[in-house]
């Protein structure tokens, strides 16, 4: 006779392991799995912007890869949610973090197939000693582009871009997809079963905060390996502050796959459901009718194991659709992550271009300051739920004005960007004197900065510098460094007399001596007011999201809880999560300047518009989350009875036949 309330695996049940059956231990490997899947998700972010300039793919593009995550969660969240439900949701919950684990070792594929990449190479001391010189002048023509040496450049296309990164990337996406399903719509639902109600705000708040500890260490994760060049092993010619510099992205996926399969083992190992003596009625019969109590287990593990019928599972979904309470607060969510989830998934790159950060630094303090929000949001709303317990109507009404709160500050960031005003429009004619017998056409962006007059060039090639020094990493012999106010007016700058955050750089013979990279102008003080900003909207954010989780499984049947999650997930997936990285995406790529192109394909973007970028961005954040706060408005009007943190009628009959 099987036991459905027994730890452990397969027939392996020993007595020693029963202690660990117990929802307090359950939440810790639910947390821990959470984390690292948290991890994963703002791991990918943060190398993103790598992954895009290594596999030349552009923003929109990025956006449907992603969409493959959402896709899914749309086709299978709502029969995985109803099934799993009502079978072993520890077991399902297992399947699905193998399922994100293998999605980290497909991610890391196509660096194993393709490597690091020709560009990348050529741009390693490694590659120049290869040709036994020590400077790029007599280097292949891959590296002469970059320089002016009077030679016409003839675009190579030997190499031509596969189609097969995409498609692994896609595939890591659908995959994950179906893990989040099963984690999600199954392991609320259980610790809510497997507690007393008055208890789950704070277990939910537990489960939720140990989730939002995971992008912390994915942001810590994602600043130290990109820092490494994307070949260790190599020693590279330009440091992180250089745009052509590709950092490590793939190490991470290595490290994020083996602990999920390991979490995955420990969950498990959970029964079915947990003895709770205190709250489950069946768990009260006489342990002088133990066989009774053995039948009643195997007759509701004997019903579980059936699959449900197609016209039961169509009745549930019809019921759910018709509930105007759980529908409104689930568009709510819809339109909330809508207006928020292009600062999500671009945050590294809204903060390169607004505030001229490198790709490490534009998410080690953002990102870690505003998960911290988040999570202290969540500890306090749970310690506040739990001993308070402030009614639905008093709990929905400050999810309405932390949302008016919220559309304020999104407003703020559009004033919030460095000072981009002297850019010039890259559409004009970069060709001018000084560097006219460069044979420019064909060379990629790849800015240097003129240490005398804080100018920045397109290349070293339209800068007309002819030499490189690998040890000082600087250009020299450079043609256009002294050329007159005239000269930048009819081209060859594309941004002039810029004031530089540090003047370091001016210990060197400035006369004619380019750098790489652009010349940034600083702007610290602001750059610390949106990070203010962006931790104060994630704290009060997620002071309503234990708030939304309760609604979701308190307005539906007992038995429909993990249904709702999943037709929750399918809804936000279908609305939210899948248009919006492609729009997102679009809106990004409509702002670029400068695209980089092989072989007359359009590639990534190699430099934005920031003001255009910021507004657009900014803009449709604001109108989709103002579309949330009337949703959230509506759930206020209408919610007035709902018992957040009662126990089900079943559970107090029980009580009172034991009293």
């Amino acid at each position: 006779m099987r036991q459905t309330n027994l730890c452990g695996i397969a027939g392996w049940h020993p007595e020693w392991l029963q202690k660990f059956a117990n929802v307090k231990v359950f939440l810790i490997i639910y947390g821990l799995l959470g984390t690292t899947q948290g991890m994963a998700f703002y791991y990918f972010n943060v190398t993103l912007t790598t992954i895009e300039k290594r596999f030349k793919i552009p923003s929109g593009t990025t956006g449907i890869i992603l969409s493959g995550n959402e896709l899914s969660q749309i086709m299978l969240s709502l029969i995985l949610s109803y099934v799993g439900g009502q079978r072993n949701r520890p077991k399902w919950i297992s399947w699905g973090m193998i399922f994100c684990s293998m999605s980290c070792f497909i991610l890391a594929l196509p660096h194993f197939i393709y490597g690091p990449g020709d560009d990348a190479m050529r741009l390693t001391q490694e590659y120049l000693n290869e040709y036994h010189n020590s400077t790029l002048v007599d280097s292949p023509s891959s590296q002469r582009d970059k320089l002016c040496l009077g030679i016409t450049i003839t675009e190579s296309c030997d190499e031509l871009f596969s189609i097969v990164p995409l498609l692994l990337l896609y595939l890591s996406q659908f995959v994950l997809g179906i893990g989040q399903t099963l984690y999600l719509s199954l392991g609320q639902p259980y610790i809510d079963d497997n507690t007393r109600r008055t208890n789950t705000p704070m277990m939910l708040a537990y489960a939720m905060s140990l989730r939002m500890c995971g992008p912390v260490a994915g942001y810590v994760l994602g600043y130290l390996t990109l820092k490494l060049y994307i070949d260790p092993t190599k020693t590279p010619l330009i440091d992180t502050n250089d745009p052509r510099w590709l950092g490590a992205w793939w190490v991470g996926w290595i490290f994020l796959g083996i602990p999920m399969l390991v979490f995955s083992l420990l969950v498990r190992m959970f029964p079915r459901r947990i003895d709770r003596k205190h709250i489950n009625q069946l768990d009260r019969i006489s342990e002088e009718e133990p066989l009774k109590h053995d039948q009643l287990n195997e007759d509701a593990e004997m019903q579980s194991d059936n699959f449900p019928k197609l016209k039961e599972f169509l009745k549930a979904l019809a019921g759910l659709l018709k509930n105007k309470l759980l529908m409104f607060n689930i568009m709510a969510s819809v339109f909330y992550i809508l207006g928020f989830i292009g600062y999500t998934l671009f945050l590294s790159k809204y903060i390169e271009v607004q505030f001229n950060k490198s790709p490490s630094e534009a998410t080690i303090l953002t990102g870690p300051l505003t998960i911290a929000g988040s999570v202290t949001g969540l500890l306090v709303s749970g310690i506040v739920i739990k001993h308070y317990q402030p009614g639905p109507r008093k709990l929905f009404l400050w999810n309405f004005a932390v949302g008016v709160f919220i559309v304020l500050c999104q407003l703020s960031y559009t004033f919030l960007s460095c000072d981009h005003s002297s850019a010039t429009i890259l559409s004009a004619n970069l060709t001018t004197k000084c560097n006219m017998d460069c044979y420019c056409d064909n060379v990629a962006y790849s800015p240097v900065c003129s240490v005398r007059t804080g100018s920045t060039f397109y290349s070293p090639c339209h800068a007309a510098c002819s030499q490189w020094d690998s040890e000082k990493k600087t250009y020299s012999g450079c043609g256009c460094a002294t050329q007159s106010l005239e000269e930048y007016e009819n081209g060859s700058a594309i941004y002039k007399e810029i004031t530089f955050e540090s003047d370091a750089h001016q210990v060197v013979d400035v006369e004619n001596i380019m750098r790489p990279g652009p010349c940034l102008n600083g702007c610290a003080n602001t750059f610390y007011l949106f990070t203010f900003i962006m931790f104060a909207v994630n704290w009060l954010g997620s002071t309503c999201k234990i708030g939304n989780v309760l609604l979701t499984l308190r307005v539906v049947a007992e038995k429909d809880k993990a249904f709702s999650q999943g037709l929750a997930l399918m809804l936000v997936s279908l609305f939210a999560l899948s248009p919006g990285p492609i729009m997102y995406g679009y809106i990004i790529d409509s702002s670029c300047l400068v695209w980089n192109y092989r072989c007359e394909n359009r590639g990534s973007c190699q430099l934005y518009d920031a003001d255009q970028f910021r507004y657009r961005m900014n803009i449709t954040g604001i109108s989709l989350t103002f579309v949330g706060v009337v949703f959230d408005f509506l759930v206020w009007r209408r919610v007035k009875n709902i018992k957040l943190y009662s126990e089900p009628d079943e559970i107090k009959c029980g009580r009172d036949v034991e009293k």
